[in-house]
């Protein structure tokens, strides 16, 4: 598929792949759809659906080697066509379908970055609408990768670039990428924080204290009654803070 990031319809209990695409359109929308949507997979390079409805069915996002990076449940979906295309060497059609959608609407170009490779940073270099697209991906990815809601890393020291944290979903990306490297997750909400530093205190994962650079402005963005609960969270679970001015 030259190298792009695709997409693969696969039935969730026999692991069987249904369809696979370059692309999908109309997937990654601005709000949570609670009915049907319709949705497209673009340029299909295999179809193995004939029935109008499809039962238990999963989206997976795979980079160029057919690894999956995250994984939708859709359970059913509906043909929006009334006869199969055609799809062969020389074929390949875009395809419809009625299903539920993901309301994150960056996600799909975020996947393509990730289909490549991000850096440190990536995600902050993206306008303050992507983090909260970005954050999910984040979140989707590593729980598809079989990683747990802990710590990772073993430095004793970690870095938080709070010039970065415009948003709370910003916190939550710098936060993960601070704590687990780049792509890293360290929660996406404060129930979520808490999850993941029990988890690592139960675990026995190596303690670290937080340099928290910028602090001043973090707190402004972010909100005394949010920072103060994080600080907190920290301060329970073993985790000293040091904020720090630039």
């Amino acid at each position: 598929m030259g190298g792009m990031i695709s997409y693969r319809l696969v039935d969730q209990e026999s692991g069987n792949v249904l369809l696979t695409a370059e692309g999908i359109r109309d997937f990654f929308v601005d709000q949570d759809l609670e009915t049907a949507q319709r949705f497209t997979f673009v340029r299909v390079h295999r179809m193995e659906i004939t029935r109008r409805k499809t039962e238990g069915t999963e989206l997976q996002v795979v980079d160029r080697h057919g690894k999956p990076l995250g994984a939708y449940y859709l359970g059913r979906v509906v043909a929006a066509f009334s006869e199969a295309p055609i799809v062969s060497d020389d074929e390949h059609p875009d395809v419809g379908f009625f299903g539920y959608t993901c309301e994150y609407p960056k996600a799909g170009e975020i996947w393509k970055k990730w289909a490549v490779g991000v850096e440190r940073g990536d995600w902050a270099r993206q306008p303050p609408e992507w983090y909260g697209s970005w954050l999910h991906v984040v979140q989707t990815a590593w729980f598809a990768s079989g990683k747990r809601a802990t710590r990772y890393d073993t430095r004793e020291t970690v870095f938080l670039e709070g010039a970065q944290i415009i948003t709370r979903d910003a916190f939550f990306c710098a936060l993960g990428e601070a704590v687990n490297g780049v792509g890293g997750y360290f929660g996406s909400s404060h129930g979520g924080l808490i999850d993941c530093l029990q988890t690592a205190q139960r675990e026995h994962a190596p303690p670290f204290r937080l340099v928290w650079r910028d602090f001043a402005s973090s707190r402004h963005a972010l909100g005394d009654e949010f920072t103060d609960a994080v600080m907190s969270a920290f301060q329970e679970h073993g985790v000293a803070v040091i904020p720090e001015e630039n």
